[in-house]
């Protein structure tokens, strides 16, 4: 499990800097730097939804799997990192590809 921190307040998952989903998916096979990432399990939040569609509450620990080959944490599409960060890459996020794992290193 780690320790997730999540900045993406225009996700369906959000909740108080947390995640309500048991786990997420970081893309972004040839990445070399953050912004080449993403949370792949992102969702928009639509206007008049309910918060955390999901029905789960949120929690600090997930599972994350990493499909980014080039990052030093990941172990067999595994995030081996402690804590993780997911953020904004972009000041209006509306797909996933404005999320970033800000906890990449490069190999």
């Amino acid at each position: 499990m780690n320790r997730l921190e999540c900045q993406v307040q225009s996700c369906q998952h959000f909740q108080n800097n947390q995640c309500c989903l048991a786990g997420i998916q970081v893309d972004g096979p040839s990445a070399r730097e953050c912004s080449q990432t993403c949370c792949a399990s992102y969702e928009e939040r639509r206007p008049g939804s309910a918060q955390n569609a999901a029905g789960q509450n949120p929690s600090v620990e997930t599972e994350i799997q990493c499909r980014v080959k080039g990052c030093s944490h990941n172990s067999n599409n595994c995030c081996q990192a402690q804590s993780v960060c997911v953020g904004c890459c972009s000041g209006d996020v509306s797909s996933k590809s404005g999320t970033e794992c800000r906890t990449f290193q490069n190999k």
